[in-house]
């Protein structure tokens, strides 16, 4: 397997520039996620790693080597398309062992590569019918198995799970986790999904701009709980924004919104916004009923047996909550706590505190 390094990497397609600056290492082993709004080079990102875009400018690496005017062939990459890209013309069988007959491996060698991959990805049974036949989560197996069949040095998955129900999507992301750690292959995935991203990545690389930059890199928990912008903070998951004003008072300030929110902080970033408004983001669970709790909402709809089984109404929106309730609530206020709570800048979406 390999390190992945990226130096300066600039790519662009046509006249547009997509790709500006890119500097990133991906550990030997590594399973590392690219997120980021749609459009932001994730795809050309990985292009550009396999080899099937051409840099403008800076480096790609492979233990230290640099690979960025080698072949694709020679580069030893799998990569996994969002379509599964299937030849019609042969059994499944056939299909995953396309590349090692490209490589005029032995029969035998082929028998035997072949079986482990069916088994590793439970398609045995799915070896002699016809690709067309299948469900699009069985076709993506099958094109999964036919990409490790050959066990490269890098695994790049585009949105692998984009086409897919949840159901197939979990059962995916399962798939993936246990074969990227059975053989520690060095892993890159592009997606839009936070969950994707969130359970299987032990480290995020966020993209964002136009041409993309990476604005930041991290474990899954420090970009989940410290995002550098608003715009991270919603490629990681859910999060419920309100504007709040911030006042000062006897050395710290308050965020008040009236009606919805009234909140202590001593951070010394909201100094130069007294009298001035920010937004106040709250991630999904972070609303909890509470006596005392920092904020007022209207309990509008219990929905039993939910994760946030309180629906309420919060500073003009509908939000959920965590916590008990009865029937007699629906319709009074309730209070509820702020669990960490975060501060961006309402213009700029920059991350305050």
């Amino acid at each position: 397997m390999a390190a992945v390094s990226l130096q300066d990497l600039t790519t662009s397609i046509g006249r547009q520039a997509v790709l500006e600056g890119i500097d990133m290492e991906i550990a030997d082993g590594g399973f590392a996620a690219v997120i980021g709004p749609s459009g932001t080079g994730k795809s050309t990102l990985l292009r550009s790693i396999a080899g099937l875009v051409t840099p403008s400018r800076g480096k790609v690496r492979f233990d230290g080597v640099d690979v960025t005017s080698v072949k694709v062939a020679e580069r030893d990459i799998g990569f996994v398309f969002q379509s599964p890209a299937l030849l019609p013309s042969r059994n499944v069988r056939r299909n995953v062992q396309f590349p090692l007959e490209v490589r005029k491996q032995t029969a035998e060698a082929i028998r035997e590569r072949v079986g482990a991959e069916a088994r590793a990805m439970h398609i045995e049974h799915l070896l002699e019918r016809n690709p067309t036949k299948l469900s699009r989560g069985e076709q993506q197996l099958v094109q999964i198995a036919r990409t490790m069949v050959r066990m490269p040095r890098v695994l790049l998955l585009d949105e692998p799970f984009a086409p897919l129900d949840e159901h197939l999507r979990q059962r995916m992301r399962h798939e993936i986790r246990t074969l990227q750690a059975g053989y520690g292959v060095t892993t890159l995935m592009a997606t839009n999904d936070p969950v994707d991203a969130m359970s299987l990545a032990s480290l995020l690389i966020v993209l964002d701009g136009s041409p993309a930059s990476v604005v930041q890199v991290g474990t899954p928990s420090e970009v989940h709980d410290e995002p550098a912008s608003l715009d991270i903070a919603s490629a990681t998951g859910p999060m419920w924004r309100i504007p709040v004003d911030v006042s000062a008072d006897g050395g710290g300030y308050w965020l008040s919104a009236s009606g919805a929110v009234r909140l202590r902080s001593w951070s010394p970033a909201l100094a130069a916004r007294v009298g001035s408004v920010v937004t106040l983001g709250v991630r999904t669970g972070g609303l909890v009923r509470q006596e005392r709790g920092e904020a007022e909402a209207q309990l509008v709809r219990i929905v039993p047996g939910a994760v946030g089984g309180l629906l309420c109404r919060w500073g003009g929106r509908l939000v959920t909550a965590v916590g008990g309730a009865t029937a007699a609530d629906i319709g009074t206020t309730i209070r509820l706590r702020l669990d960490r709570p975060q501060l961006f800048d309402a213009a700029t979406g920059s991350r305050l505190a």
